[in-house]
């Protein structure tokens, strides 16, 4: 028989999850205690079951790429540790169906296949520890009899099969500079909630995909929840499955419902006996000690034990409000204001529209493409000429009432805009004076928070709203008086805001302009 023999029972798939489940126990020791055999737990037998799903026609594995997003103290780390012991000295690979017509598994580095290269991919060398730590110690266990029955030669950075020439497991970090065209066969990708575009965790990501895609590999990522917006490799990986992107497996495990402060101990219990499943060394109470010991941020509580994806502590915007209010942008002729945040080099230049009914839209952006490292980012600057001419479009296409921009870099072209367009048009809008910024962004927050301002969907905007957090005008004034206020700022990562300082003032603007007496001379200028 050549293909899978089909279904016994409703639901049932064909999947190599069952032979390396059985490899596994029989080679490895319990990691808490290695007199014993390592023993899955009903989870964990489950996800490796559908991580190892096979196509019933060409014997394909379904799932390319896949993430456990799960509670701190799952046991992600030790299940992925194992999974990789699996995938480069274990049956790990499809090789055909028996009989019967169930899979067969080989490993790699048989027959025709690549030796098995194995990395274990982290943002530092300490973050790498969690899984590879881990791998070294099951494989060290029982005096390192366990190892050596696998026939593993344990180097001092990484590990080999000893009759398998050229395998290969090792510890990677995203620092350690470009790894574009290694022929990796599998790859953890570790606590994929710290690595961001700032760390060079997404370039890392993307590299390791290519070089498995070339081997016929896959890739598998551990992380916590992580803080909508900032874009992180685990935030967009939840996305494309949310969007069915083929290939993708994602498995979390949350609350029923939102967790809330007030909650009694019992009601928090309910939830974390649901988020940590069969991790019964995982101490529930313990926890609840943890989650309400005031240096605790609830956000994180709800990030790291619940399982809940936050915004973040100070965020501005929540994402998920901001996605919301994605529209269509004003069509020619219609009555905007304007806003402009500009810099020189370092930080983002934007022009934003915004029309009389609240909806803000991209009209020009700039920003350095280059990195940091790059010689050439210290030589690129913000093309002035092209600044200018989008704004000529923005007065030729739209009836602007009023132009607010932030003068530091800019006030020579300011004043040009002032006497081309109207001195009672085209305003200076100092954005780093607290009595006139706070109340605008006051406005701009509640326009959001109503539902009331809307966005064009702009992917730049959005990042760099979300990226916005918040800092009081008055440091000693309280959380919960609304008459607090707060400005922009930038938060620990330093990624940009200016699209959405630019925003707070075009969404001024067009609250506070007066209809201009002359009308657009271009209609059709396709910005």
């Amino acid at each position: 028989m050549k293909h899978w023999r089909g279904p016994t029972y409703e639901g049932e798939f064909p999947t190599l999850g069952y032979i390396v489940w059985q490899w596994l126990e029989q080679h490895l020791a319990s990691p808490s205690d290695d007199t014993r055999q390592l023993a899955l737990t009903e989870e964990q037998a489950r996800l490796l079951l559908h991580w190892y799903r096979l196509d019933p026609l060409s014997g394909r594995f379904v799932h390319r790429r896949g993430a456990l997003e799960m509670a701190k103290g799952w046991g992600k780390s030790p299940f992925l540790a194992a999974i990789a012991i699996a995938d480069f000295a274990g049956p790990a690979l499809f090789d055909g169906w028996d009989a019967d017509g169930d899979p067969v598994a080989r490993p790699w580095g048989t027959g025709d296949d690549p030796a098995p290269w194995v990395q274990i991919a982290a943002n530092s060398e300490d973050q790498s520890e969690n899984t590879y730590g881990a791998i070294y110690s099951l494989l060290t266990a029982r005096d390192g009899k366990v190892g050596d029955s696998l026939g593993i030669d344990f180097g001092r950075t990484r590990l080999y099969l000893k009759n398998v020439p050229g395998s290969k497991l090792e510890p990677v970090t995203a620092s350690a500079g470009s790894r574009e065209g290694q022929r990796v066969t599998f790859a953890v990708l570790d606590e994929t909630h710290l690595w961001t575009k700032r760390s060079r965790g997404v370039q890392l990501a993307n590299t390791l995909r290519r070089n498995v895609a070339k081997m016929s590999g896959r890739t598998l990522e551990t992380t916590n929840a992580p803080i909508l917006g900032e874009q992180s490799v685990a935030e967009m990986t939840g996305k494309a499955a949310e969007d069915d992107e083929p290939g993708v497996w994602f498995h979390a495990t949350r609350p029923s419902r939102e967790p809330m402060p007030d909650w009694t101990d019992e009601q928090m219990l309910v939830e974390l006996d649901h988020v940590y499943g069969d991790s019964w060394w995982v101490d529930r109470r313990r926890l609840i000690r943890e989650i309400r010991d005031p240096s605790t941020e609830w956000t994180d509580a709800l990030r790291f034990y619940f399982n809940f994806r936050t915004t973040g502590a100070g965020r501005a915007v929540d994402p998920l409000r901001w996605a919301d209010l994605a529209t269509e942008r004003p069509e020619a002729g219609a009555l905007i204001g304007i806003g402009f945040d500009g810099a020189f080099r370092r930080d983002g230049t934007c022009l934003l529209g915004c029309d009389e009914y609240g909806t803000s839209f991209v009209l020009g952006w700039w920003e350095n493409p280059y990195l940091p490292s790059d010689p050439r980012s210290r030589e690129w600057s913000v093309p002035r000429d092209e600044v200018n001419a989008a704004v000529e479009q923005a007065f030729a296409r739209y009836r602007v009432g009023r132009f607010l921009y932030d003068p530091p870099y800019w006030n020579t072209e300011g004043i040009e805009w002032a006497r081309r367009y109207g001195e009672e048009v085209v305003l200076a809008f100092d954005t780093n004076q607290p009595r006139r910024m706070a109340p605008a962004v006051n406005r701009w927050m509640t326009a959001i928070a109503e539902g009331t301002h809307h966005h064009d969907g702009d992917e730049r905007l959005t990042r760099h709203v979300a990226a916005a957090h918040l800092r009081k005008v008055q440091v000693n004034a309280p959380d919960d008086d609304g008459r607090t206020k707060y400005v922009l700022e930038k938060g620990e990562d330093r990624a940009r805001i200016d699209g959405a300082v630019a925003d707070v003032l075009a969404l001024e603007a067009a609250m506070t302009m007066d209809p201009p007496a002359v009308t657009p001379t271009v209609e059709l200028i396709q910005l």
